[in-house]
C-alpha cells in the first residue's frame, strides 16, 4: 500500500457509520434481537451485526488493508500491512440490556504485533464522544488533548477489573489489592481504557487470560499514547498475535509508579 491514509476521518467515518446503524436498531425497539454466532463465539445481536458491517464497509475504501471483527471474522490477507481490528459494539450486554456504556472500537495495526498500533479510535455510542489517537501524536477526546492521572498510590486509585467467569483464581489474585482500592468494572473494555486515558481512573487490570484482541486493541493506543503503562501481569511486554483466537492478561496503569505497585500485588498474591 503505497497511499498515505487518512487515518483519522476514515475511522471516524466508520464509527459514524456504527453509530447510525445502532440508533436505527434502538429506535426500532430491537435491543435484543439475536441474528446468528459470531466469529467470536457469541451470539451476535442485530446492532452488532450492522454496525460492523457500516465499519466494514467504510475500511475497504482503503484497498489490501486486512479486518479482523468480532462477528464477521478475518477478511483480506494475512500478508497485509495494515490490519484493522473491529469491535462494532464493545459492551454488548449492556446495550442489550439498556445500561448506558458501550462504544464502538477500532485499531490499526501495521506489521504483525500490538505493538505496531498505529491508529484507533473509541466512539461512545451513547453520547458521542470520540477518543482517538494516533502512534507518536498523543491522544485526543473530541478534539482536546488528554492524559492519565498522576495516581501514584493503590489505596486511592479508581481501578477497574474484569473478572467476567474469571473463576476463582482470577478472583484470589486480586482480592487483596481491589480490597485496597475504589474498584469498578463497567462492563465494555475499551470505553474503560479510554476512562483511563483521560484520567477518570487510575488503572485497569484483566487476569484471565480471556481478553480478546477485539476488546483491546482501540483503547490500548488511546492509553498508551494518553501516559499509560501497559504490560503482563508479570510486567512483560505485550505480544498478542494478531488473531481473533489470541486470548490474554494485562495491567494498564496511568504511571509507572502506579503500574509496578500493581504488578508486585497481583504477583505477590501468585506467590502466596
Amino acid at each position: 500500500m503505497s497511499q498515505v491514509v487518512d487515518w483519522k476521518g476514515l475511522l471516524q467515518d466508520a464509527a459514524a457509520g456504527a453509530q447510525d446503524a445502532v440508533d436505527k436498531v434502538t429506535a426500532e425497539g430491537k435491543r435484543g434481537v439475536f441474528v446468528g454466532v459470531g466469529a467470536s463465539g457469541d451470539r451476535t445481536l442485530r446492532a452488532d451485526r450492522d454496525a460492523e458491517s457500516a465499519i466494514v464497509r467504510t475500511l475497504r475504501k482503503v484497498p489490501g488493508v486486512r479486518v479482523l471483527a468480532e462477528e464477521g471474522g478475518e477478511t483480506g490477507s494475512s500478508k497485509s500491512r495494515f490490519t484493522a481490528v473491529v469491535d462494532p459494539l464493545d459492551g454488548s450486554s449492556n446495550y442489550q440490556r439498556g445500561i448506558p456504556f458501550y462504544c464502538t472500537s477500532i485499531g490499526v495495526v501495521e506489521g504483525k504485533g500490538i505493538q505496531g498500533a498505529r491508529a484507533a479510535l473509541v466512539r461512545n455510542l451513547v453520547n458521542g464522544d470520540v477518543y482517538y489517537a494516533e502512534k507518536g501524536k498523543g491522544a485526543s477526546k473530541n478534539g482536546r488533548p488528554i492524559a492519565t492521572s498522576g495516581m501514584k498510590s493503590v489505596e486511592g486509585a479508581a481501578i477497574g477489573a474484569d473478572l467476567s467467569r474469571g473463576g476463582l483464581e482470577a478472583t484470589r489474585r486480586l482480592a487483596p489489592l481491589l480490597s485496597k482500592s475504589r474498584q469498578l468494572h463497567l462492563g465494555a473494555n475499551c470505553l474503560e481504557l479510554c476512562l483511563l486515558a483521560e484520567g477518570q481512573t487510575d488503572a485497569f487490570i484483566d487476569v484471565r487470560g480471556k481478553t480478546r484482541l477485539v476488546d483491546f486493541a482501540g483503547g490500548y493506543l488511546i492509553a498508551k499514547e494518553a501516559g499509560a503503562t501497559l504490560t503482563s501481569p508479570s510486567g512483560g511486554r505485550l505480544s498478542p498475535p494478531l488473531s481473533l483466537r489470541s486470548r490474554f492478561s494485562y495491567i494498564a496503569s496511568a504511571n509507572p509508579v502506579l503500574h509496578r505497585k500493581l504488578v508486585d500485588a497481583c504477583n505477590r498474591a501468585v506467590a502466596d
